[in-house]
């Protein structure tokens, strides 16, 4: 009796640490364009990643409500993970997600409120219509990759978790050299 407790407290144990992933941190290059003139380091940190539950549970959310309660949800879910620009305020992400690929290799999906400040290309439009910033990392089985960051987007949100509807600025910034450092 005592055995098969202790092996059904150890495969619920398993069970759950499949579920939880450690934070992770990356390193890229941010490609010269609107934010700016030159390269520059970029740092992305995950501190927590979505789960099924969240994930539906946001995807009710938008079904129910649209953008407008998507934007709702994410802010009250606070920081997930953030990006890091040098001479720029923190850019913080509400929603994390990860996707595992057939060739081993993995796309990361940050969903950021879009707020103004240092991160903004067009500052005077699509307020209403372009709510989030998508910051999206696309990595090999080693670790390395690339990114791309959309300033201003336009989102849904179903069952596989946020894709881009639309783009509002033209100007995505790429990140190259990308790697996972922890």
């Amino acid at each position: 009796m005592r055995a098969a407790l202790l092996a059904l407290i150890a495969a619920l144990a398993a069970a759950q640490a499949a579920d939880v992933r450690k934070a992770e941190r990356f390193t890229g290059i941010l490609n010269a364009g609107v934010l700016s003139p030159r390269p520059m380091p970029i740092d992305i940190n995950v501190d927590r990643w979505g789960t099924d539950a969240s994930r539906e549970r946001l995807a009710a959310i938008f079904r129910s409500g649209g953008m407008p309660g998507l934007l709702d949800a994410v802010k009250k879910q606070g920081a997930a993970g953030y990006v890091l620009l040098q001479n720029r305020e923190r850019l913080i992400a509400g929603y994390v997600q990860q996707e595992n690929r057939p060739d081993g290799g993995r796309r990361i999906l940050l969903l950021c409120v879009r707020h103004p400040g240092d991160w903004e290309v067009t500052s005077d439009s699509g307020w209403t219509e372009y709510l989030f910033r998508i910051v999206a990392l696309t990595l090999d089985a080693k670790d390395r990759g690339e990114g791309i960051i959309f300033h201003t987007a336009n989102v849904t949100f179903g069952a596989a978790g946020p894709e881009l509807a639309g783009e509002l600025s033209g100007q995505p910034t790429r990140i190259l050299s990308l790697q996972k450092t922890r």
